[in-house]
C-alpha cells in the first residue's frame, strides 16, 4: 500500500512537469488541485514545483496568494542550499517576486526592503535598481504631498479668478481687468512652479538616496 501511495505521490510530479509550457492558469489549477499529494513529495521536488506555482501565480498578478505562500520556499533554499532553479539564482528569483507583489499591493515600506536586500547582494543590477526607485517614487514624503495640495489649491483659486474676470470685472469694472489679469496669471505659475517643484525635489532625492545606498 506504501509502495502504491508513493508512486502516486512521484506520478503527480511527472504530470506536474509535462505541463510544463503550459498556461500559467492551468499550472496554477493543478497545483491548488493536488496540493496535499504536492506537500508528501520529497523536499527537492517539492521545490521544484513550489518555484513553478509561484511563478504562474506572479504571472497571473495573484499577488497576495504568491505572499500567502512564498517564504516556506524563500526558507528552504537557504536550509538546503538551493542554489538554482531553470538556470537562475533562484533566492534572488524568489526575493524579487515577493518585492514585486508586495508593490503591487502598496505595501512600499516592505517592499523598500527586499529590493534594498537584493541591492546589497547585487549592487548592479539594472532590475532592482529600477523597482527600489519606483517604490521610492511611490513613498511620496508630507512636504511633497503638501505641496502637491498647495498647487491645486493654486489651480482652482486661478479659476475661480479667471470665472469673476469674464462674468463680471470685464463687464462692470473694466479698470481693474489688467490688475485681475496679473493676479490670474500669478497664481496659475505658482501652482505650476510648486507642483513641478515638489515633484523634481521628490525625484532628485529619490535618485540621491538610491546612488547613496549603491555606494556604501
Amino acid at each position: 500500500m506504501t509502495q502504491l501511495s508513493s508512486r502516486f505521490v512521484s506520478n503527480i510530479y511527472n504530470e506536474f512537469k509535462d505541463l510544463t509550457g503550459a498556461e500559467p492558469r492551468e499550472l496554477a489549477r493543478f497545483y491548488e488541485k493536488n496540493k496535499s499529494q504536492i506537500q508528501n513529495l520529497d523536499i527537492f521536488q517539492y521545490f521544484d514545483l513550489q518555484v513553478l506555482y509561484l511563478t504562474a501565480i506572479y504571472e497571473l498578478g495573484s499577488y497576495q496568494k504568491l505572499l500567502d505562500t512564498i517564504d516556506e520556499p524563500i526558507e528552504t533554499s537557504i536550509i538546503h542550499s538551493i542554489k538554482e532553479h531553470n538556470s537562475k539564482d533562484v533566492f534572488h528569483k524568489l526575493l524579487y517576486m515577493k518585492g514585486e507583489s508586495l508593490y503591487q499591493l502598496m505595501h512600499y515600506d516592505k517592499a523598500k526592503y527586499v529590493f534594498l536586500e537584493l541591492l546589497k547582494m547585487d549592487n548592479g543590477n539594472s532590475y532592482y535598481k529600477e523597482a527600489l526607485s519606483r517604490t521610492y517614487r511611490k513613498m511620496v514624503p508630507h512636504s511633497v504631498k503638501r505641496a502637491r495640495a498647495l498647487s491645486i489649491l493654486l489651480f482652482i483659486i486661478s479659476a475661480m479668478v479667471i470665472a469673476i474676470e469674464v462674468l463680471a470685472i470685464k463687464h462692470f469694472f473694466a479698470s481693474y481687468a489688467v490688475g485681475f489679469e496679473i493676479g490670474r496669471n500669478i497664481l496659475f505659475g505658482l501652482g505650476w512652479a510648486t507642483l513641478i517643484g515638489s515633484e523634481l525635489f521628490h525625484y532628485y532625492r529619490v535618485q540621491s538616496e538610491i546612488a547613496h545606498f549603491i555606494k556604501k
